[in-house]
């Protein structure tokens, strides 16, 4: 399990969400670049697996259109609130990921 290399892709995907555009173009930068990268049984601990899987299902579940692909599609349909909860949800996970890493070195 290579849970640096999750908590390397959540960091970066924070990175894009707090970075320039608009907010639909963030979050599908934030996942296509980073998040799309991760192997949850690999990636991430046992008890962020099943998050991670629906974080997946809310960003990739429009079919595609012609010059667009699933998350594309899936984000260009979503609504401001949906926007703000899925943000939401990635800097949450990176935060348990990060506590469950200190959690794991020893850190108090």
């Amino acid at each position: 399990m290579s849970l640096s290399y999750g908590w390397e892709k959540f960091h970066s995907a924070v990175l894009t969400l707090t970075g320039e555009g608009t907010v639909k173009e963030r979050l599908a930068n934030a996942y296509i670049f980073s998040l799309l990268h991760i192997t949850p049984n690999e990636d991430l601990p046992n008890v962020l697996q099943a998050d991670f899987e629906k974080l997946v299902q809310q960003v990739t579940h429009v079919a595609p259109a012609a010059q667009e692909g699933a998350v594309e599609a899936t984000v260009n349909q979503l609504g401001e609130v949906e926007l703000l909860l899925i943000t939401e949800k990635i800097v949450g996970m990176y935060d348990d990921l990060c506590r469950h890493l200190a959690f794991e070195n020893g850190a108090p």
